[in-house]
Protein backbone atom coordinates (compact mmCIF):
# COMPACT_ATOMS: atom_id res chain seq x y z
CA UNK A 1 0.00 0.00 0.00
CA UNK A 2 1.48 3.35 -0.99
CA UNK A 3 1.89 6.22 1.44
CA UNK A 4 -0.60 8.17 -0.67
CA UNK A 5 -3.22 5.45 -0.33
CA UNK A 6 -2.84 5.28 3.45
CA UNK A 7 -2.98 9.06 3.59
CA UNK A 8 -6.34 8.99 1.81
CA UNK A 9 -7.81 6.86 4.62
CA UNK A 10 -6.32 9.22 7.21
CA UNK A 11 -7.83 12.26 5.51
CA UNK A 12 -11.21 10.53 5.36
CA UNK A 13 -11.34 9.85 9.09
CA UNK A 14 -9.51 12.93 10.37
CA UNK A 15 -12.58 14.96 9.39
CA UNK A 16 -14.65 13.17 12.04
CA UNK A 17 -11.74 12.43 14.39
CA UNK A 18 -9.30 15.38 14.44
CA UNK A 19 -7.24 13.67 17.14
CA UNK A 20 -6.09 11.13 14.52
CA UNK A 21 -3.66 13.46 12.77
CA UNK A 22 -2.23 14.76 16.06
CA UNK A 23 -1.80 11.29 17.55
CA UNK A 24 0.08 10.08 14.48
CA UNK A 25 2.63 12.86 14.94
CA UNK A 26 3.75 11.14 18.11
CA UNK A 27 4.09 7.68 16.57
CA UNK A 28 7.57 6.23 16.21
CA UNK A 29 8.52 6.16 12.53
CA UNK A 30 8.42 2.36 12.19
CA UNK A 31 5.02 2.19 13.87
CA UNK A 32 3.30 5.09 12.19
CA UNK A 33 1.92 3.06 9.26
CA UNK A 34 0.49 0.12 11.26
CA UNK A 35 -0.92 2.45 13.94
CA UNK A 36 -2.58 4.53 11.25
CA UNK A 37 -3.91 1.45 9.50
CA UNK A 38 -5.37 0.06 12.74
CA UNK A 39 -6.98 3.40 13.60
CA UNK A 40 -8.51 3.70 10.14
CA UNK A 41 -9.70 0.09 10.29
CA UNK A 42 -11.37 0.74 13.64
CA UNK A 43 -13.15 3.78 12.20
CA UNK A 44 -14.35 1.75 9.21
CA UNK A 45 -15.77 -0.90 11.51
CA UNK A 46 -17.26 1.63 13.92
CA UNK A 47 -18.99 3.41 11.06
CA UNK A 48 -20.69 0.18 10.03
CA UNK A 49 -21.44 -0.85 13.61
CA UNK A 50 -22.92 2.44 14.77
CA UNK A 51 -23.70 4.83 11.94
CA UNK A 52 -25.00 3.07 8.84
CA UNK A 53 -28.77 3.44 9.00
CA UNK A 54 -29.83 0.45 6.89
CA UNK A 55 -29.37 -2.76 8.95
CA UNK A 56 -28.82 -4.96 5.90
CA UNK A 57 -26.16 -2.64 4.51
CA UNK A 58 -24.34 -2.47 7.84
CA UNK A 59 -24.42 -6.23 8.36
CA UNK A 60 -23.24 -6.89 4.82
CA UNK A 61 -20.32 -4.52 5.27
CA UNK A 62 -19.30 -6.07 8.59
CA UNK A 63 -19.54 -9.56 7.15
CA UNK A 64 -17.36 -8.42 4.26
CA UNK A 65 -14.82 -7.12 6.75
CA UNK A 66 -15.02 -10.45 8.58
CA UNK A 67 -13.81 -12.12 5.40
CA UNK A 68 -10.98 -9.62 5.00
CA UNK A 69 -9.82 -10.10 8.58
CA UNK A 70 -10.05 -13.89 8.28
CA UNK A 71 -7.74 -13.62 5.29
CA UNK A 72 -5.43 -11.38 7.31
CA UNK A 73 -5.32 -13.88 10.17
CA UNK A 74 -4.36 -16.57 7.66
CA UNK A 75 -1.32 -14.54 6.62
CA UNK A 76 -2.64 -12.90 3.48
CA UNK A 77 -4.14 -9.49 2.75
CA UNK A 78 -6.52 -8.16 0.16
CA UNK A 79 -7.58 -4.81 1.62
CA UNK A 80 -4.94 -2.04 1.68
CA UNK A 81 -5.29 -1.48 5.44
CA UNK A 82 -4.85 -5.20 6.10
CA UNK A 83 -1.81 -5.18 3.86
CA UNK A 84 -0.15 -2.54 6.04
CA UNK A 85 -0.98 -4.41 9.24
CA UNK A 86 0.33 -7.69 7.87
CA UNK A 87 3.80 -6.20 7.40
CA UNK A 88 4.16 -5.84 11.16
CA UNK A 89 5.40 -9.05 12.79
CA UNK A 90 3.51 -8.79 16.12
CA UNK A 91 0.25 -8.35 14.20
CA UNK A 92 0.98 -11.49 12.19
CA UNK A 93 1.38 -13.38 15.46
CA UNK A 94 -2.07 -12.47 16.74
CA UNK A 95 -4.44 -15.46 16.97
CA UNK A 96 -7.36 -15.56 14.58
CA UNK A 97 -9.65 -15.17 17.58
CA UNK A 98 -8.46 -11.59 18.08
CA UNK A 99 -9.95 -10.57 14.74
CA UNK A 100 -13.06 -12.73 15.20
CA UNK A 101 -13.76 -11.04 18.55
CA UNK A 102 -13.47 -7.62 16.92
CA UNK A 103 -16.04 -8.43 14.24
CA UNK A 104 -18.33 -10.10 16.78
CA UNK A 105 -18.16 -6.98 18.94
CA UNK A 106 -19.05 -4.78 15.97
CA UNK A 107 -21.95 -6.97 14.88
CA UNK A 108 -23.33 -7.06 18.43
CA UNK A 109 -23.85 -3.31 18.33
CA UNK A 110 -26.41 -3.64 15.56
CA UNK A 111 -28.78 -5.92 17.49
CA UNK A 112 -28.37 -4.53 20.99
CA UNK A 113 -31.53 -3.74 22.94
CA UNK A 114 -31.78 -0.43 24.83
CA UNK A 115 -29.42 -0.40 27.81
CA UNK A 116 -31.09 -0.66 31.21
CA UNK A 117 -28.42 1.44 32.92
CA UNK A 118 -25.01 3.02 32.46
CA UNK A 119 -23.18 -0.22 33.24
CA UNK A 120 -25.19 -2.06 30.60
CA UNK A 121 -24.53 0.70 28.06
CA UNK A 122 -20.77 0.71 28.67
CA UNK A 123 -20.56 -3.09 28.65
CA UNK A 124 -22.10 -3.04 25.17
CA UNK A 125 -19.55 -0.57 23.82
CA UNK A 126 -16.76 -2.42 25.61
CA UNK A 127 -17.60 -5.48 23.49
CA UNK A 128 -16.21 -3.55 20.52
CA UNK A 129 -13.36 -1.65 22.18
CA UNK A 130 -11.80 -4.43 24.25
CA UNK A 131 -10.85 -6.51 21.17
CA UNK A 132 -9.42 -3.34 19.62
CA UNK A 133 -7.28 -2.76 22.70
CA UNK A 134 -6.00 -6.35 22.53
CA UNK A 135 -4.94 -5.83 18.92
CA UNK A 136 -3.39 -2.43 19.65
CA UNK A 137 -1.35 -3.98 22.46
CA UNK A 138 0.56 -5.93 19.80
CA UNK A 139 1.92 -2.54 18.69
CA UNK A 140 2.49 -1.05 22.15
CA UNK A 141 4.18 -3.26 24.75
CA UNK A 142 3.34 -0.78 27.53
CA UNK A 143 -0.32 -0.43 26.63
CA UNK A 144 -2.73 -1.23 29.47
CA UNK A 145 -5.47 -3.22 27.73
CA UNK A 146 -8.09 -2.73 30.43
CA UNK A 147 -7.45 1.00 30.82
CA UNK A 148 -7.42 1.49 27.07
CA UNK A 149 -10.70 -0.38 26.62
CA UNK A 150 -12.31 1.64 29.42
CA UNK A 151 -11.13 4.97 28.00
CA UNK A 152 -12.24 4.14 24.47
CA UNK A 153 -15.59 2.86 25.75
CA UNK A 154 -16.29 6.14 27.56
CA UNK A 155 -15.31 8.10 24.48
CA UNK A 156 -17.71 5.98 22.45
CA UNK A 157 -20.52 6.78 24.88
CA UNK A 158 -19.89 10.49 24.39
CA UNK A 159 -19.67 10.21 20.61
CA UNK A 160 -22.89 8.24 20.31
CA UNK A 161 -24.71 10.69 22.57
CA UNK A 162 -23.55 13.53 20.33
CA UNK A 163 -25.28 11.67 17.50
CA UNK A 164 -28.51 11.27 19.47
CA UNK A 165 -30.82 12.35 16.65
CA UNK A 166 -29.05 10.11 14.16
CA UNK A 167 -29.20 7.18 16.56
CA UNK A 168 -32.90 7.65 17.27
CA UNK A 169 -33.61 7.78 13.53
CA UNK A 170 -31.89 4.40 13.28
CA UNK A 171 -33.99 2.99 16.17
CA UNK A 172 -31.02 3.01 18.56
CA UNK A 173 -30.94 4.63 22.00
CA UNK A 174 -27.53 5.85 23.26
CA UNK A 175 -28.97 6.72 26.68
CA UNK A 176 -29.75 4.27 29.50
CA UNK A 177 -33.40 3.61 30.24
CA UNK A 178 -33.06 4.24 33.97
CA UNK A 179 -31.89 7.78 33.19
CA UNK A 180 -35.04 8.41 31.16
CA UNK A 181 -37.14 6.95 33.95
CA UNK A 182 -35.64 9.30 36.54
CA UNK A 183 -36.69 12.23 34.37
CA UNK A 184 -40.06 10.66 33.54
CA UNK A 185 -39.38 10.62 29.82
CA UNK A 186 -40.33 7.83 27.45
CA UNK A 187 -38.13 6.65 24.63
CA UNK A 188 -40.41 8.36 22.11
CA UNK A 189 -40.39 11.64 24.05
CA UNK A 190 -36.59 11.85 24.02
CA UNK A 191 -36.83 12.45 20.28
CA UNK A 192 -38.25 15.92 20.89
CA UNK A 193 -35.94 18.78 21.97
CA UNK A 194 -36.94 20.56 25.13
CA UNK A 195 -36.04 21.31 28.74
CA UNK A 196 -36.64 17.76 29.93
CA UNK A 197 -34.41 16.26 27.26
CA UNK A 198 -31.73 18.86 27.99
CA UNK A 199 -31.83 17.88 31.67
CA UNK A 200 -31.39 14.21 30.77
CA UNK A 201 -28.43 15.02 28.53
CA UNK A 202 -26.76 17.25 31.12
CA UNK A 203 -26.93 14.46 33.70
CA UNK A 204 -25.62 11.90 31.21
CA UNK A 205 -22.72 14.07 30.06
CA UNK A 206 -21.86 14.94 33.67
CA UNK A 207 -21.75 11.24 34.61
CA UNK A 208 -19.50 10.44 31.65
CA UNK A 209 -17.19 13.38 32.41
CA UNK A 210 -16.77 12.19 35.99
CA UNK A 211 -16.03 8.63 34.91
CA UNK A 212 -13.46 9.97 32.46
CA UNK A 213 -11.86 12.03 35.22
CA UNK A 214 -11.27 8.93 37.32
CA UNK A 215 -10.11 6.73 34.42
CA UNK A 216 -6.43 5.86 34.50
CA UNK A 217 -4.31 7.99 32.17
CA UNK A 218 -1.43 5.53 32.25
CA UNK A 219 -0.99 2.84 29.67
CA UNK A 220 -2.98 4.70 27.00
CA UNK A 221 -1.75 5.20 23.45
CA UNK A 222 -1.72 8.79 22.16
CA UNK A 223 -4.80 7.97 20.06
CA UNK A 224 -6.90 6.76 22.98
CA UNK A 225 -5.52 9.33 25.42
CA UNK A 226 -6.39 12.15 23.05
CA UNK A 227 -9.85 10.72 22.41
CA UNK A 228 -10.50 10.55 26.15
CA UNK A 229 -9.21 14.08 26.68
CA UNK A 230 -11.26 15.59 23.87
CA UNK A 231 -14.47 13.80 24.79
CA UNK A 232 -14.13 14.68 28.47
CA UNK A 233 -13.72 18.32 27.45
CA UNK A 234 -16.87 18.12 25.35
CA UNK A 235 -18.79 16.35 28.10
CA UNK A 236 -17.87 18.90 30.74
CA UNK A 237 -18.97 21.77 28.54
CA UNK A 238 -22.21 19.98 27.61
CA UNK A 239 -23.01 19.19 31.25
CA UNK A 240 -23.01 22.90 32.09
CA UNK A 241 -24.84 24.16 29.02
CA UNK A 242 -28.48 25.07 28.56
CA UNK A 243 -28.42 23.22 25.22
CA UNK A 244 -26.04 20.27 25.79
CA UNK A 245 -26.12 18.84 22.28
CA UNK A 246 -25.46 22.19 20.65
CA UNK A 247 -22.62 22.96 23.05
CA UNK A 248 -20.95 19.57 22.75
CA UNK A 249 -21.31 19.66 18.99
CA UNK A 250 -19.53 22.98 18.56
CA UNK A 251 -16.11 22.90 16.90
CA UNK A 252 -16.02 19.12 16.51
CA UNK A 253 -13.18 19.58 14.04
CA UNK A 254 -11.01 21.32 16.64
CA UNK A 255 -9.03 20.11 19.63
CA UNK A 256 -8.52 21.79 23.02
CA UNK A 257 -5.22 23.68 23.32
CA UNK A 258 -3.97 21.17 25.89
CA UNK A 259 -4.27 18.28 23.42
CA UNK A 260 -0.65 18.48 22.26
CA UNK A 261 0.54 18.04 25.85
CA UNK A 262 -1.75 15.05 26.37
CA UNK A 263 -0.52 13.37 23.18
CA UNK A 264 3.13 13.99 23.99
CA UNK A 265 2.77 12.62 27.52
CA UNK A 266 1.02 9.47 26.29
CA UNK A 267 3.71 8.95 23.64
CA UNK A 268 6.45 9.19 26.25
CA UNK A 269 4.80 6.40 28.20
CA UNK A 270 4.61 4.27 25.08
CA UNK A 271 8.29 4.64 24.15
CA UNK A 272 9.11 1.01 24.81
CA UNK A 273 7.28 -0.90 22.05
CA UNK A 274 7.09 -4.49 20.92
Amino acid sequence: MSAEALSSFELKWAVAHPELALALRYAQPLLRAPLSALACLSHELAHAAFHIVEPEVATTKLQWWAGELTTLAAGDARHPLCEVLLRHAPVRQLPAGAWTALIAGALAQRDAAPASGMTDLLDRYRGFHLPLAVIEASLHSKLDIEASAQAATLSRAVQETLRLNEALASDRLPLPLDLLARHQLSRSEIEHPGKQRDAVLREHFAALAEMMRTTSQRGLSPMVALGLHVDRYRSRRAAGASDPLAEAGRNLDRLPLSSAWIGWRAARRMQSVG
